[in-house]
C-alpha cells in the first residue's frame, strides 16, 4: 500500500463515476455504514450538482480507491449538530470501496491529502463525524489527525464527533 501522497488523486464526481460509486456502497463494509446504497447514490449525486457537496473519487497509483467528499455543516440541515459551526469548517465523508484496499491506511493518507486542499482553500478546522461503533473509520480519522471533540446521540444511535485543526495538521 502507498505511503505518499504523491500516489494519490483526485478526480471530481462525473455521472460516470455513478456506477463505481453505487458498487462501492454496495459492498457490505460500506453499506454497513452508510445505509441504503441506491439512497445514498442519490445524495451524492444530487448534492454533486447542486454544489451542496464537493465529491471527488480519490486514486491510488492511478487506480480508484474510495470516494471523499467535503460539505459544509451549517448548511447541511440534516445534522442539528452541525449548525452550529461556522462556514469556514467543512465536514468530511469518506470510505474505502474495495474491500481489499480496506485496513491498509489508504482513508488516512487520502484524508491527510484532502485535508492539506481545503487548508489551502482556508479551512481553518474540518469535522468528521463517525457513528462512534466504527471502531475501523475512528482509527484512520486518529492517524490521519483527528482527535474526539464531542458527540451527538439520537435515534440513529451516538456519533462521534470529530476534527482536525490548520494548526495541528501543520505540527504534523
Amino acid at each position: 500500500m502507498p505511503t505518499d501522497r504523491a500516489e494519490l488523486s483526485f478526480e471530481p464526481v462525473a455521472e460516470r463515476h455513478l456506477p463505481t460509486l453505487l458498487a462501492w456502497l454496495s459492498e457490505p463494509h460500506v453499506r454497513q455504514w452508510w445505509g441504503n446504497p441506491d439512497v445514498e447514490l442519490g445524495s451524492i449525486r444530487d448534492g454533486c450538482e447542486s454544489g451542496e457537496i464537493d465529491g471527488f473519487i480519490f486514486h491510488i497509483g492511478g487506480e480508484p480507491a474510495g470516494y471523499i467528499q467535503s460539505w459544509i455543516p451549517s448548511q447541511y440541515d440534516e445534522e442539528p449538530w452541525a449548525k452550529e459551526l461556522s462556514a469556514d469548517t467543512p465536514g468530511v465523508d469518506i470510505l474505502v470501496g474495495p474491500p481489499e484496499m480496506t485496513g491498509k491506511g489508504v482513508a488516512a493518507l487520502a484524508l491527510r491529502s484532502f485535508a492539506a486542499r481545503l487548508f489551502e482553500k482556508g479551512a481553518r478546522r474540518i469535522v468528521i463525524d463517525p457513528d462512534a461503533g466504527n471502531h475501523r473509520a475512528v482509527r484512520a480519522y486518529t492517524k490521519a489527525g483527528f482527535v474526539p471533540f464531542g458527540e451527538w446521540i439520537d435515534e440513529s444511535g451516538r456519533t462521534l464527533l470529530m476534527e482536525l485543526t490548520r494548526t495541528e495538521f501543520e505540527r504534523n
